[in-house]
């Protein structure tokens, strides 16, 4: 009777994947790009078949710029990722998005990006992708019992991308834009929809982590934790 043991099994994993990919379709995409028709603009770039050449071009001007920014901060790329572009709001609703510029799907050094036509810019990409490598050097176990809070996740991608509409001109603190508050949200449940309501939060977050780094002593001290494998913050 263990067959039927193990048959049970391997027929839950297979509903649970379908279920997944069916209320989240841009990990299917992920994927298998090809399968939903999208088509390969560059290495782990996948874009909509009806985007204009002008917009290709400038997908992957941006594309390489927020790539400069993220080897600039952590010197060499880990992650594995699957950068799906949407030029059209049907592409993006098609692949569950819901007025956010961009969103993260990772576990651990693996990830899709999904990017809607208001994140086809090299901040927003930088980002996205900011995230995909904070995650990849926290590991599989490290991303997914949250050694790093959502607000430091959040925080160290504006500042990785150098994201003028949080951060003001200057080196360490000299750039927090506000003070931020005491119980920033750590769980990334929590802080999707009090960043929906109040999008300084990405500003305090992000003051927050330049102040944390400050308080450490050392402009390396977001890369020695991660490579201690260390909790943040």
């Amino acid at each position: 009777m263990l067959w039927i043991f193990f048959l049970a099994i391997s027929a839950g994993s297979v509903l649970g994947l379908a279920a997944l990919l069916w209320f989240y379709p841009v990990l299917g995409a992920g994927v298998c790009p090809r399968c939903f028709g999208l088509q390969r603009a560059a290495p782990g770039l996948y874009v909509e078949p009806g985007m204009t050449g002008s917009a290709r071009r400038h997908v992957l001007v941006s594309m390489d710029t927020a790539r400069d920014r993220i080897v600039d901060f952590y010197s060499e790329r880990r992650a594995h990722v699957r950068i799906v572009a949407c030029h059209s709001e049907r592409c993006d609703r098609r692949f569950g998005g819901r007025g956010a510029a961009a969103v993260t799907y990772s576990l651990g050094p693996f990830a899709v990006v999904r990017v809607s036509p208001r994140g086809l810019d090299a901040t927003v990409l930088a980002h996205e992708i900011a995230h995909t490598e904070a995650h990849a050097r926290l590991g599989f176990v490290g991303h997914v019992t949250r050694k790093m809070p959502a607000w430091f996740d959040e925080g160290l991608s504006v500042v990785v991308s150098d994201d003028p509409r949080y951060l003001a001109p200057g080196t360490g603190s000299e750039r927090c834009k506000v003070t931020p508050a005491a119980d920033l949200p750590a769980s990334p449940f929590d802080w999707a929809p009090r960043a929906a309501r109040d999008p300084s939060l990405y500003a305090q977050a992000a003051c927050a982590v330049l102040l944390w780094a400050e308080a450490q002593g050392e402009a390396g001290a977001v890369h020695t934790r991660l490579a201690a494998g260390a909790r943040f913050p």
